[in-house]
């Protein structure tokens, strides 16, 4: 090899090593740290992304961040709001459908930025989620923007995302920094997703315990809901191994169905088929008092009672009191 060439080859081999060193990126902490939060309401679990600056003594609101839509130099060039935090984008994550202030927002993971204004931020989830910062926004890939209003709380250094306000359905999520909270409520549809999740659930190894069906069956009757279903799922649940418990909540099922006839003879049928379980006697008296029928209501409360657990016979004795003094 030539001189040339060797000089060549070594600079080359320099070059590759140098641009390998340049790309290494030690591993520092950041000024402004990444953080998570997550919270789960009913099964939807909803994930927030971020870097949390400081205020180190500078004026936030109109200055640090400020009013309005702000052109950046840097990036599209397009009017940008606020990234809602430091560093990358702040994203926020559903694995479920939900709604934003009442207003519907797919599943999905979504850039979270917001456009503060004297009067009131507006909220905006974007279906970009993978920019720096705000410098790349643009208003086209806009999922949804929602107004809200600042409220005002006690001094937080570093900014902070959180929930509060929980329900079974519902959270109020919030960006706190400074002296303001923005809160934006997030309502979940928890039963029909629960319900959706046991239909998907029960296909699988799931499907092969009679006990899960009765739970499918359980929860819809808890809450009032898909009582067609819990119907099947209660049927199903017998299929794999007819006892009291799932007959019994086949009748209550029934019962909730406005079939109370049907029902009642469910009932009857519990009571010749388990002579035994005090639990078969109680519905059947149930049954027969919400149909009026109070001296065969007083037979079959008064049976559950010589049967019943310690931890029942209150109830059936004040229920028995009841019905006699009506």
């Amino acid at each position: 090899m030539n001189s040339f060439k060797y000089f060549a080859v070594f600079f080359l081999i320099l070059f590759l090593s140098a641009s390998s060193v340049i790309e290494a990126q030690l591993v520092a902490p950041r000024q402004s740290p990444a953080s998570e939060v997550t919270q789960t309401v009913g099964i939807t679990k909803i994930t927030i992304n971020y870097s949390r600056p400081a205020v180190n003594d500078r004026e936030i609101w109109g200055t640090l961040v400020p009013y309005g839509w702000q052109t950046f130099q840097f990036g599209s060039g397009n009017p940008a709001p606020w990234r809602a935090g430091a560093n990358e984008n702040t994203i926020i994550t559903f694995s479920d459908d939900v709604k934003i202030e009442g207003k519907p927002l797919a599943a999905g993971t979504y850039g979270l930025s917001m456009l503060p204004e004297e009067t009131g931020f507006t909220v905006i989830f974007s279906n970009n989620s993978t920019s720096w910062g705000s410098f790349f926004y643009d208003e086209t890939e806009d999922a949804l923007r929602v107004k809200v209003q600042a409220v005002e709380a006690p001094f937080k250094e570093w900014l902070e995302y959180g929930f509060g306000e929980f329900t079974n359905n519902s959270t109020t999520a919030y960006l706190h920094w400074e002296k303001k909270k923005i809160p934006f409520k997030i309502e979940v549809d928890a039963v029909d997703q629960v319900v959706a999740s046991f239909e998907d659930q029960l296909r699988g190894q799931l499907g092969f315990s009679w006990q899960n069906w009765s739970q499918a069956a359980f929860f819809c009757l808890q809450n009032n809901v898909h009582l067609d279903k819990a119907q099947t799922f209660i049927e199903t649940s017998i299929q794999n191994n007819q006892n009291a418990a799932n007959m019994n909540l086949l009748g209550y099922i029934l019962k909730a169905r406005g079939k109370t006839t049907e029902a009642l003879e469910v009932f009857k049928d519990n009571v010749k088929n388990y002579p035994n379980n005090w639990n078969v006697y109680d519905s059947l008296g149930e049954a027969y008092r919400d149909g009026g029928e109070k001296d065969k209501a007083v037979e079959y409360y008064e049976k559950a009672l010589e049967m019943a657990p310690q931890n029942q016979q209150q109830r059936i004795k004040d229920i028995l009191e009841q019905i006699k003094s009506s």
